[in-house]
């Protein structure tokens, strides 16, 4: 898994510099999908796979609170912290989640367009929980359908990503520690909203 890790952080740190190039998903559509999480006001939310920042300033908008965004990639972490510089309720840390000491639990972790970058799901679902708050959410959401997804990561991204299931199917592996409020997809998106028990 180490081998993994180090192969992931290479990948996104050669891509961060165009990163945001690539961005096309309408700010009214990611809106409209970090909505169905529910996150309320005031809540602490982690920006979970944050790269540059890319839902970050949507996830405040919606808590009204300080958010974190944390991330693999040393160059993601380098551009985000420039790209909100004057924002003093966002901060950046460059770490491997899994391993990372956070010292304050979350109530909401936000896993945008990063899900099938995180091999292990057992691995996963253990370090969220212990993440989380009690009765705390998880939304992994992606504004692509899941067939558009395996497309996109078929090529130099297929050895650091794995196919995703239905989105009922992804939230079993994460039984009995978190049960799923939304479970949807469609041509456009992917959505999977989960509450800690």
């Amino acid at each position: 898994m180490q081998d993994n890790t180090a192969k992931i952080k290479q990948f996104f740190d050669q891509r961060a510099p165009h990163w945001d190039d690539g961005e096309t998903c309408p700010e009214t559509t990611k809106r409209s999908l970090l909505a169905a999480i529910g996150i309320r006001r005031g809540e602490r939310v982690l920006d979970l796979a944050c790269g540059t920042g890319v839902v970050t300033a949507l996830l405040h908008e919606q808590s009204q609170a300080p958010v974190v965004g944390l991330d693999l990639s040393p160059n993601m972490i380098e551009i985000a912290r420039r790209k909100y510089a004057q924002c003093d309720w966002a901060t950046f840390v460059q770490a491997d989640f899994i391993t990372a000491q956070l010292d304050n639990p979350f109530d909401v972790v936000v896993i945008y367009n990063a899900y099938p970058h995180f091999l292990d799901v057992n691995q996963l679902c253990d370090k969220l929980y212990k993440t989380i708050a009690p009765q705390g959410k998880v939304g992994i959401v992606h504004s692509m359908s899941r067939q558009a997804l395996a497309a996109h990561h078929s090529g130099a991204a297929g050895a650091i990503s794995r196919d995703l299931d239905a989105p009922t199917i992804e939230a079993q592996r994460f039984a009995p520690y978190f049960t799923p409020l939304v479970a949807e997809e469609s041509d456009l998106h992917y959505l999977l909203v989960m509450q800690k028990q």
